[in-house]
């Protein structure tokens, strides 16, 4: 009788002891009951860093906790991406950036912390826009042609700036040079307020921009816009050509913003936060806002920005390659 009991009261403990277990791993698996951090490589004011808080201010509700901006800039993206490859992959550290830090920059520059490759995992991608070229109006040319005409006229006084190496500014300046067979200055700046301040005055010549930096820099002709590099022209500055159709047709290079994870992060996470994102995407002023802006919204998930990066990868080496920019910096 007393065994008995003694076996009934170990059977009740263990049972108690399991579901305290259980009920502590539940609690563990909530996500998320922290703050989330979106790290972007950039200085804050420019595009990456507007659409971030956009999407981090309504992500936060959402989510239930805050979402915090870190902005780490420095070595064309690497450096606030090497940040987040190295946290937890738990969720809580996100990285929003252009395809720079994890297509381009990586290619071009000599040394980086960490492999594209493999560094990290693929959450969302929010939008896809074209590069804008952007001349001061003191240069004195006022078209594509006649731009071409100076620059071989005059090889290496013309200067363009980016938001850093291996950004798709810097890249789509280098191949504008490349297939024109011209000469100029590229000028890499930290981020874009700096690269703005510069080309406002005339400092700087010219500069390859996003549309969303681009088109409130040309309200009252204070910059003017030359051509696009998209497949096709921009519906928020419709009036301006793309290269493509002035006859350069391998001038295309289009602009992506999307959110990653470390490696390691599991995918069940990911798509929670996918889904997330692609519901704010949906909300309408969200969409007006982004679409007066020039963009194409997208709110893909971890599988279809998983092709994206992997394509992204492959055809910018056999473009950084053949501009004879690999490991160049």
């Amino acid at each position: 009788m007393y065994k008995r009991a003694l076996r009934s009261l170990a059977v009740f403990a263990t049972a108690f002891s399991l579901i305290g277990l259980a009920a502590t791993a539940g609690a563990q698996n909530k996500f998320p009951d922290k703050p989330v951090r979106i790290v972007v490589p950039y200085l804050a004011g420019g595009s990456i860093d507007m659409v971030a808080r956009l999407i981090g201010t309504e992500l936060s509700p959402r989510l239930g906790v805050p979402v915090v901006i870190d902005n780490r800039a420095g070595a064309g993206g690497t450096t606030g991406s090497d940040a987040v490859a190295k946290s937890d992959p738990d969720g809580y550290t996100l990285l929003f950036t252009a395809q720079g830090p994890i297509a381009t920059s990586v290619q071009v520059l000599k040394s980086v912390p960490y492999d594209p490759e493999t560094a990290f995992e693929p959450v969302s991608m929010v939008l896809t826009m074209p590069n804008v070229f952007l001349v001061h109006p003191s240069v004195p040319f006022r078209s594509v042609q006649e731009f071409i005409g100076y620059a071989k006229a005059n090889p290496g006084k013309l200067n363009y700036g980016s938001q850093g190496v291996g950004t798709t500014p810097h890249l789509t300046g280098a191949m504008v040079s490349n297939a024109l067979d011209i000469d100029m200055v590229h000028v890499p700046y930290r981020g874009f307020p700096p690269l703005l301040a510069d080309v406002r005055t005339g400092r700087v010549q010219m500069m390859f921009v996003d549309t969303i930096n681009a088109l409130p820099q040309m309200k009252g002709d204070e910059l003017l816009a030359l051509a696009v590099s998209g497949e096709r022209r921009s519906s928020a500055i419709p009036d301006v050509p793309t290269f493509k159709e002035l006859g350069h047709e391998n001038l295309v290079a289009e602009v992506y913003f999307a959110f990653y994870a470390p490696r390691g992060t599991p995918l069940a996470l990911r798509e929670q936060l996918a889904g997330e994102i692609a519901q704010i995407l949906k909300k309408p002023e969200v969409v007006k806002r982004l679409t007066d802006l020039g963009v194409d919204i997208s709110g893909a998930g971890p599988e279809t920005l998983g092709q994206r990066m992997r394509q992204e990868f492959d055809q910018w080496r056999t473009i950084i390659r053949g501009m004879g920019l690999y490991k160049a910096q």
